[in-house]
């Protein structure tokens, strides 16, 4: 009998140690309820037959790998590990992965019904779409737009006495000419398509990666007091200390957006900024450091009044693991312990989702294979938890969603058709 992928992902807990006493019971009434769970049950618990696995696993297609690794470098150290002790302190997160993968998926579990078995097997997703890349447009101070997916290696433009360079890995850099001011300040615009990320150097030495249909403006040289740029859909950033010049991120709602902006002040180094117009609230992640956000409103107010935000009293500031909410009519709401991985994982070539309902997916994949939805009935109620590999083309990824419940998927021309 098949395994029900939500009794997979119990056993997964079960090997993780993170089962509670409610999941504890549902799965002791499933292997009890038949001879064949037992013994599959004990199957998937052996640690022989995981370490079998695991060997087998290593075997497998180097691209699989690699996805495996970039998640979990446990799963390279157990596999890599001479004496069996070590390969038994990695075996819950190896199980993790090698559960999913003789179910015949990658990481992906669908939360649906605990009592309903995998579909039959549905007409796969014909048409081949191939995933998003490096794609974006460079819109110069003078109005100039450079396509950054033709432009050759080397210099590509120059702003006064700044000089945009794209580096053979096809980031863009800054380097200026002089250390003093320049007498006028000029601006850039660095924008991808659906379809498009990129990778920027700003011109103080932090780097930025701009995920799919996103923008940041940002000046060509730092010569003020402050370090400040704007962005719209989803950014992750590195900044480069400055102990003089504090970095702010001005960000609005992309595109469809109703809600507010707000201000990030970069108090320490690494985060990540979701503010896509079709997802509310707009949603900063701390990793590394410490920031500080304050709602649009109170921006505009400070600047009108001269006053501080620190004497208005309606920012709040994060600290690694923490994530800060903006959305209409609301208070910035912090919640901390958040998963700061899953919130990057666009970043590091992966979609991941937890708890996601259909439309949320296919949001993340309208925009990174730049096609468009349609739902032909009523929106499907199926949710997803795990991780994919953003790399795949379309078809592939959608044959793998369809295996997972009894939604459906049609490609015509650039729109999915959804049932």
């Amino acid at each position: 009998m098949p395994l029900n992928y939500n009794i997979a992902d119990l056993i997964i807990k079960e090997l993780r140690e993170t089962l509670t006493a409610d999941e504890a019971q549902a799965l002791q009434q499933w292997i009890a309820s038949d001879e064949k769970n037992r013994t599959l049950h004990d199957q998937f618990t052996s640690d022989d037959w995981l370490h079998e696995q695991l060997i087998a696993f290593g075997e497998s297609d180097q691209r699989i790998k690699e996805q495996v690794y970039a998640q979990l470098p446990e799963v390279y150290d157990a596999l890599h590990a001479r004496p069996k002790r070590i390969w038994m302190r990695y075996a819950s997160i190896a199980a993790a992965v090698l559960v999913l993968l003789t179910a015949g998926i990658w990481y992906l579990v669908p939360k649906k019904s605990a009592t309903k078995n995998v579909p039959a097997q549905q007409v796969p997703v014909a048409t081949a779409i191939p995933a998003g890349g490096n794609k974006a447009t460079l819109t110069l101070a003078d109005g100039t737009v450079i396509d950054l997916d033709k432009a050759a290696n080397g210099t590509i433009a120059k702003e006064g006495k700044t000089t945009v360079n794209k580096k053979e890995d096809g980031q863009i850099e800054y380097k200026s000419a002089t250390s003093k001011r320049e007498s006028e300040i000029t601006y850039n615009l660095l924008s991808t398509p659906r379809g498009g990320q990129y990778q920027l150097l700003l011109p103080d030495g932090s780097k930025v990666f701009l995920n799919a249909a996103s923008s940041i403006r940002y000046p060509t040289t730092f010569s003020g007091n402050e370090r400040r740029v704007e962005i719209t859909g989803e950014a992750y950033f590195e900044i480069a200390h400055d102990a003089v010049k504090p970095f702010k991120v001005m960000v609005f709602p992309g595109e469809g957006g109703s809600g507010r902006g707000g201000e990030v002040e970069v108090l320490g180094t690494h985060f990540n900024i979701n503010a896509y117009g079709d997802e509310q609230p707009i949603v900063t992640t701390l990793l590394e450091g410490k920031i500080k956000i304050t709602p649009v409103e109170v921006v505009g107010k400070q600047v009108a009044t001269s006053q501080p935000s620190t004497s208005l009293k309606a920012y709040k500031v994060l600290l690694p693991g923490e994530e800060a909410q903006i959305s209409s009519g609301a208070d910035i709401l912090i919640r901390k312990n958040v998963d700061t991985e899953a919130a990057v994982a666009w970043m590091k070539g992966f979609f991941d989702f937890h708890n996601a309902n259909i439309k949320t997916v296919m949001k993340q994949v309208s925009r990174w294979y730049n096609v468009d939805i349609q739902y032909e009935n009523a929106v499907p109620g199926q949710t997803f938890e795990g991780s994919l590999d953003r790399n795949i083309p379309l078809n592939e990824l959608l044959d793998l969603m369809q295996k997972m419940g009894t939604t459906k998927f049609q490609i015509e021309g650039r729109t999915i058709k959804v049932n």
